[in-house]
């Protein structure tokens, strides 16, 4: 368990400027990890003992949200909260302060300039090495074997080090058993490393970061190490264990960095151009040619990394692609997704082809939405509004895969208010509502298809129902309406009124 402090972890010269806000009464909370805070679901997501780090942009929109947090975070044990109050918030949200005086949980603000990666980098190394605290001279052995870890030495040298130390061959291994570092004895005498065809049985030291195991460091030589030389072994998996952490908490923050910008290109923040232009070169992304947000809703969350590698394999190998929770969100270039009017089977799209890559990644429902046209990073904003229009009508309409361009009559019906819409349904088809309701029948279902194809024998066909049936129901239908169905204007409104009830 570390002994690392809130109080403690506040010296540190990367969060030099930093002043306590409130909840002073926690500052001897322990830490034992780090955290970044980059949605606003974070508690579900947070750990015992975490110090978390935010921007305050995911609750830029309702930064009371921040207040109603302090509570849950305190209740699931976190060490404290680091905010920059002035980053995204005009200012903090009226009792936040006062909530975390109550609940004795520290509030802490950093400065502006403040580096998430060199806090995270810092306190980890910190919370490793305290993890590996041995009285005498075990002590300055670490402090030398943690230092060659945060001067970025690397495993290759811790590898060598304790090689050096042990007159021994060492090997760094991941859990596959792929050697990330290797160090040999400096004699070359009794101890050193096999030769090939020979089948060494090592001594194998697990290396653990944060409970997990990652890794071991395989010692060799023919004797079993002694006392002082495993405590070396300990304090080297310790040191390999920080450097595993400092670039597992790099490749977390730089994926989380790059939805954070990808959010906020979707979300219509005002971000400077030319900040936008140099960051995508930056990442490599070229979104200077016209490009569509794709939005799914799936019924479970799915992993980012198989995402990411199936919209390279199906929309695009320039496509961009994240999870939200239940949602899926991708950037892809137009040329990937042709107008459906281009194909001559639906099913070929690779709308399609995306929705069954989702399903097969674990989703069990899917809804695929394709925004409009972004000529610009700037559009994409409005790409994904459009997109998730698109999905809500899709999502009521019953569609699996639908596109903003192909949507103009039910956007068009979504500016008219519900109350009228209900009452243009009541007054158009009311009676054929009422009587399926009331006789379990299929008459709104048997006009669909009448209307939507134009031929009764047809329409029988499609409903698998005999055609004398079929003129039955028709007539059953003029019947109840009072109209007359060979009259152009009567099949049009009626056609409408279909459509508006999968609406309201």
């Amino acid at each position: 368990m570390s002994s690392v402090t809130v109080r403690e972890i506040m010296t540190l010269a990367v969060l030099g400027g930093t002043s306590v806000l409130g909840g002073a009464g926690g500052l001897d909370r322990l830490i034992s990890g780090v955290n970044v805070m980059e949605v606003p679901d974070i508690e579900r997501y947070v750990k015992a003992g975490e110090l978390l780090l935010t921007t305050g942009y995911s609750v830029r929109d309702r930064p009371e949200r921040l207040t109603e947090l302090i509570g849950e975070f305190a209740a699931r044990g976190l060490g404290a909260l680091a905010i920059k109050p002035t980053r995204y918030l005009h200012a903090l949200p009226e009792g936040l302060v006062a909530e975390a005086d109550r609940l004795d949980f520290p509030l802490l603000a950093m400065p502006d300039h403040t580096s998430f990666n060199d806090v995270i980098t810092a306190v980890l190394a910190i919370v490793l090495a305290e993890y590996g605290a041995e009285p005498g001279d075990a002590e300055a052995i670490r402090e030398r074997l943690t230092g060659v870890a945060l001067a970025g030495g690397g495993l290759d040298e811790i590898a060598r080090t304790l090689a050096g130390a042990l007159d021994r061959d060492v090997s760094i291994v991941d859990p596959e058993a792929v050697v990330l570092g290797r160090g040999f004895p400096l004699t070359g005498a009794g101890d050193a490393a096999p030769q090939p065809g020979e089948l060494p049985q090592p001594w194998a030291f697990p290396i653990t970061v944060a409970g997990t195991q990652r890794g071991h460091i395989l010692v060799g030589g023919r004797g079993e190490p002694t006392l002082g030389q495993r405590r070396l072994i300990r304090q080297s998996c310790f040191a390999a264990g920080m450097h595993i952490a400092q670039a597992l908490a790099g490749l977390q923050l730089d994926r989380r960095m790059r939805v954070l910008f990808l959010e906020e290109l979707v979300s219509g923040s005002h971000l400077d151009e030319q900040f936008v232009s140099q960051r995508a070169r930056l990442l490599g992304w070229d979104l200077t040619t016209p490009h569509v947000v794709v939005l799914a809703r799936c019924d479970t969350e799915l992993p980012d990394g198989p995402i990411a590698v199936e919209a390279a394999r199906i929309l695009s190998r320039d496509a961009l692609a994240w999870s939200r929770g239940q949602e899926v969100v991708a950037i892809a270039p137009l040329t990937a997704l042709d107008s459906p009017s281009l194909r001559t089977d639906p099913l070929d799209e690779p709308a399609y082809a995306w929705r069954s890559a989702l399903l097969q990644l674990g989703a069990t429902s899917a809804v695929v939405a394709i925004g409009s046209v972004a000529t610009d990073p700037a559009a994409l904003a409005t790409s994904h509004q459009a997109a998730r229009a698109a999905l809500s009508i899709a999502r009521a309409t019953g569609r699996t895969v639908a596109w903003h361009e192909d949507l103009a009559l039910e956007r068009l019906m979504l500016t008219v208010p519900p109350a009228e819409l209900r009452a243009f349904v009541d007054q158009a088809i009311g009676p054929l509502v009422t009587h399926d309701a009331e006789h379990f029948g299929n008459l709104c279902r048997t006009l669909e298809e009448f209307l939507g194809v134009g031929n009764g024998a047809e329409a029988a066909r499609r409903l698998f129902i005999h055609y004398n049936t079929m003129k039955h129901r028709m007539a059953r239908i003029s019947e109840l309406l009072g109209v007359d169905l060979r009259e152009p204007r009567i099949r049009l409104t009626l056609a409408l009124a279909l459509e508006v009830r999968k609406l309201v």
